[in-house]
């Protein structure tokens, strides 16, 4: 086990229950202290007659506590591995469980063998589901053509008043593509207001991707004369969803999975997890996405930098990226670096395999064996040991941070491409794993 601060604060629900599980760690607080391969666990004395007992599953990463909050996990569970991480050897190695975590681990592992009873389903009213399909249809055509022409008009007026106000010109678009329930190309025209308009070459950035939104709808135009993979991947783009069931009764891959990074992007009151993963074995990229409304807590334990062994399951695709891990899978605490040499030339040449099998693929994820990072003028650069440079999309902080982790030397990174762009995501310099996000 070798969690840092950071994965641990990850882990924690809010920013209150991280800072009062830090305060929790240390030796006078605990009456108890014990750790097994399996499992931590503690005595936490608090304001009344008898301690809160506290467990941490470390073989599949889950908390306990006999405290009566209602965070998970709480404040006494993050103190014990707050204090495990720092000074381990204040902990008691025992050979054998005590009888009330052995009894915790054992329903643990019985429910996650268990598999529920499948319900039969009534079968759907077939006439009224195809109805649907052709209201939406129909729905969606409409919203495209609308597109075509706000697109067209952008081009013939000019874009050079674009960053006169970028977050505001397409609002109207945007509205009217998830009115037509076309959320996909919603989420492509909300790309725009993410370029920065303030950098050189912004004409391109937003001719980029104007021309590669109405390229998409020119092919969901002609989606029949396409094979069934790129079919796939058109309609995912325009907002048709595959479904989960269609994707778990699917065939996966078993293996162990790196969990390289994992971040929150926020818009309104939706927030959306991106957990990117890599397999040891298969040595292929997987990306899970999990949606949360409101204050709604993350329902997995994953820790970045760790891996997950379990059967991952992925979305047709020509380059299949997106997955579901199905269950049962196990949470695992060994950190690793992935052995991998590969160059900014491979991610070039990797870039260019993927654009021919798909012209609409956004994020290309990759893992660099050995670069470092370096400010030219304005813009900041990762570039490689054989010399060749790529410019990073990292704002300021991040790239300083980097700068100051590496101390100006190669170290291996995971990251992401996009835009002619690299976005590091986590780093290993020295063997050791830190997150940028």
């Amino acid at each position: 086990m070798q969690f840092t601060q950071e994965q641990i604060t990850k882990l924690a629900p809010d920013d209150a229950s991280a800072k009062a599980g830090k305060a929790l760690a240390s030796n006078s607080k605990w009456v108890l202290r014990c750790v097994h391969e399996k499992a931590l666990w503690g005595d936490c004395q608090g304001s009344g007659k008898n301690p809160y007992r506290t467990i941490v599953d470390l073989t599949n990463l889950a908390f306990k506590c006999s405290c009566p909050s209602r965070k998970f996990p709480c404040k006494h569970g993050l103190g014990l591995l707050f204090l495990y991480a720092a000074n381990p050897d204040v902990f008691s190695a025992e050979k054998e469980l005590p009888e009330h975590v052995g009894e915790w681990l054992g329903k643990r592992a019985e429910r996650a063998e268990s598999k529920p009873i499948p319900v039969e389903k009534a079968a759907p009213d077939e006439q009224a589901q195809q109805k649907r399909i052709e209201a939406r249809e129909k729905k969606v055509r409409g919203g495209i053509e609308e597109l075509r022409l706000w697109m067209k008009d952008v081009v013939r007026t000019g874009i050079m008043n674009v960053p006169q106000d970028p977050y505001q010109f397409n609002q109207n678009i945007i509205a009217r593509m998830v009115d037509s329930q076309a959320a996909g190309l919603a989420n492509h025209l909300r790309r725009i207001n993410k370029i920065n308009y303030y950098q050189e070459g912004w004409q391109k950035a937003l001719i980029k991707q104007l021309s590669k939104t109405y390229l998409l709808t020119e092919a969901y135009e002609n989606i029949e004369a396409l094979n069934t993979e790129l079919q796939s991947d058109i309609k995912t783009l325009i907002g048709w969803n595959t479904p989960k069931e269609d994707v778990f009764n699917s065939t996966g891959i078993k293996d162990e999975w790196l969990i390289l990074s994992i971040s929150n992007e926020e818009e309104g009151n939706l927030r959306t997890e991106k957990i990117w993963l890599y397999g040891l074995g298969c040595q292929k990229f997987a990306l899970i996405l999990n949606f949360y409304a409101g204050a709604q807590l993350s329902g997995h334990a994953f820790v970045e930098g760790g891996t997950v062994k379990g059967e991952l399951a992925f979305y047709p695709s020509t380059t299949p990226l997106r997955g579901l891990m199905k269950e049962p899978f196990e949470i695992n605490g060994r950190f690793i670096q992935p052995g991998i040499r590969s160059s900014i030339s491979t991610l070039l040449e990797d870039v260019t395999s993927k654009f021919s099998l798909n012209p609409f693929v956004s994020e290309l994820p990759f893992i660099l064996s050995s670069c470092r990072i370096a400010l030219n003028g304005k813009n900041w650069y990762i570039i490689g040991d054989d010399g060749s440079g790529l410019r990073l999309s990292n704002n300021e902080e991040e790239c300083w941070t980097v700068l100051s982790i590496s101390k100006g030397k190669m170290f291996p990174c995971f990251g992401i491409y996009e835009n002619e762009s690299f976005n590091i995501q986590a780093l290993w310099p020295s063997n050791r794993y830190y997150s940028i996000k």
